[in-house]
């Protein structure tokens, strides 16, 4: 339960940007690099909740709670439901009222308590129960073995610290919920310290996903404190940031979740599950209809009022995540009132600031700031709201958003045949900024000649590519390394991979002694072995085949392991039930449209 409450909160609210990595050894080594700031991505902090006398708070059998929600064990949970939600749900489930607004409230509630009770942000900005992030301020060498070890395989810097020093590597740690304001303050605290701390004239600012929207801040507070940030930041490498927030939220604040017929009633659950779990999604396309189709909308629609009105709209945080285009109309559904001013006056500040990133980087860039970003595209935003099927994405951020302009076709839809290449930041006409399929023009984009883009790379699973790591690490420890031009091996159009799979599956064999296995399956390991070694070196390797030569290795794996190849996940049970459920709910959703049983059998219009 905690897990499907978890994940469905995460999917509302941006919350799938954990990249986990692998850590590294440390070394110290001449000053000569700029330290590095990491800005890291939504959750990806070590956040702790306090009581009052800054004792961390456990649960109920003694237990820590876990990040970044605080839910409260499952027995609890259901005490709060059964005591809130049950005779409103019941009662709806038997009269079949089709416009039961208690069980929909209360269902709600419910969530609202359980996803969010813990993280509430009042009108003054600050968290209502002690909720706060572990603090570096200092670098990771001086941390202890717990933080580095936390740090390090969240973000996986771990060339870079091979090369620059742990002495180099410098963490903002932060709650994704907090004010926006407060943390560019905090930030900019942190890149003093780094310089002090390192003799360093400049440092380096890697900012990640939601760490996009941070910078952002950044740089508007630069110009409201009248400083010059090239005095301060020397190159700033963006990996997959939310710059312009993500579509996903900007729907869901603005017209809620996606709750069309077709969506809440065929494709929306089953997409959220694996393959051998869809017959699940399918069954919940089913049951679903034991509720009048009026009370399905009205307790998604009061889902996401409640969510926002009670829990998330003093959280700057979570406003700096709407699209720009957004904000307008959202800022006025709410934060028109007068308890909210102090939060609508923040909230118009990042505003300012966001549809104010390209000129601040465009003068950031004048005065001597290098700038790069690396963005992942060609995979569809999660199918919950209306966005999904209009923009290309990374499943998480939209295209336009992460690469601050580049003009896109949907995913693997190329722009029109009578489209140009429009150049409009691109200085030498020249160049080909145009991906092989005209997906992606990213002459658009304000960084167009130092953005370097990878197909099919889901957001979620951007640091297990070994070359988008090997690329960063590449940017701030190489001042030779300027633009998409630099170097083949990394060219602007590149190609998604998972490669630590590869590389754990490499490392088991790679010195094992492999003597006692059959010679026939010695020659076939030694082969996989050796087109896992090449592509591991590979930066440029087309998706499939990279992915072709992880399932070689990892089924002769399982074979030498088991006796067997593997089986399908997918038996011929599970199989059996997905079509069975799969066809009656396309029966049900093609002849009845939303209708729930009782509309149905009352002959009742939706």
């Amino acid at each position: 339960m905690k897990k499907i409450i978890s994940v469905f909160l995460s999917i509302i609210i941006l919350c799938s940007f954990v990249l986990p990595l692998t850590a590294a050894a440390v070394e110290n080594v001449e000053a000569s690099y700029a330290p590095s700031i990491v800005i890291p991505g939504v959750f990806q902090s070590d956040v702790r909740y306090y009581d009052e006398n800054g004792n961390e708070v456990l649960k109920a059998d003694g237990t820590s709670y876990e990040r970044p929600f605080f839910l409260d064990n499952t027995d609890e949970i259901v005490k709060m439901a059964v005591k809130k939600a049950l005779w409103p749900v019941s009662k709806m489930l038997i009269t079949q009222s089709a416009k039961d607004r208690l069980a929909a409230q209360a269902v709600a509630d419910v969530l609202g308590q359980v996803l969010l009770g813990k993280l509430g942000v009042d009108s003054s900005g600050n968290f209502i129960n002690q909720i706060r992030a572990v603090e570096y301020n200092t670098s990771a060498a001086n941390l202890s073995e717990y933080d580095r070890d936390f740090l390090l395989d969240a973000i996986p810097l771990y060339d870079y610290v091979d090369i620059a020093g742990a002495d180099h590597l410098y963490f903002f740690s932060y709650v994704s919920f907090d004010n926006i304001q407060r943390l560019a303050q905090q930030l900019y605290d942190l890149i003093q310290i780094a310089k002090e701390e390192c003799g360093a004239s400049k440092v380096n600012i890697v900012p990640i996903s939601q760490g996009g929207t941070l910078f952002v801040a950044l740089m508007q507070l630069y110009k409201d404190k009248g400083l010059n940030i090239a005095d301060d930041v020397h190159r700033v490498c963006f990996i997959v940031p939310a710059a312009d927030g993500t579509a996903i939220l900007g729907d869901i604040f603005h017209y809620g979740l996606l709750d069309d017929n077709d969506a809440l009633y065929g494709y929306l659950i089953p997409s959220l599950l694996k393959e051998e779990k869809e017959w699940i999604g399918y069954l919940a396309d089913i049951l679903l209809r034991m509720m009048p189709n009026a009370n399905a909308n009205a307790i998604l629609d009061m889902a996401v009022k409640t969510l926002i009105n009670d829990y998330l709209k003093y959280s700057t945080c979570m406003w700096a995540l709407l699209p720009s285009a957004d904000y307008p109309a959202c800022r006025e559904m709410y934060l028109s009132g007068e308890a909210d001013a102090f939060i609508r006056e923040q909230t118009d500040w990042y505003y300012a600031a966001q549809t104010g990133a390209k000129n601040n980087i465009l003068e950031a860039q004048a005065q001597g700031v290098e700038f790069f970003d690396i963005v992942d595209y060609n995979v569809p935003l999660y199918k919950i709201c209306d966005s999904w099927d209009k923009v290309n994405a990374d499943g998480v951020i939209h295209t336009d958003s992460e690469s601050f302009g580049a003009t896109t076709g949907y995913v693997d839809t190329p722009l029109p045949e009578d489209y140009v290449q429009a150049n409009t930041y691109c200085t030498d006409p020249t160049h080909n900024h145009m991906d092989e399929m005209r997906i992606v023009d990213a002459s658009t984009g304000v960084l167009c000649e130092s953005t370097f883009y990878f197909k099919g790379q889901h957001h979620e699973s951007s640091a297990a590519n070994d070359v988008i790591i090997r690329l960063a690490t590449r940017i701030l420890t190489d001042d030779t390394f300027t633009d998409v031009h630099s170097d083949p091996a990394y060219p602007q159009f590149n190609f998604g991979r998972h490669s630590r799979k590869l590389k754990n599956l490499y490392k088991k064999w790679i010195d094992k002694d492999v003597s006692d296995l059959p010679a026939a399956q010695q020659a076939e390991l030694a082969e996989a072995l050796s087109e896992a070694e090449a592509a591991l070196a590979s930066t440029v390797m087309p998706t499939e085949e990279f992915t072709a030569v992880y399932e070689k290795l990892s089924t002769l794996t399982y074979t030498i392991e088991n006796g067997s190849a593997p089986k399908s996940k997918v038996t011929r049970f599970i199989a059996f039930l997905t079509r069975v459920f799969k066809k009656f709910s396309e029966f049900l959703l093609k002849n009845f449209g939303g209708k729930g049983f009782s509309d149905i059998l009352l002959f009742r219009n939706v």
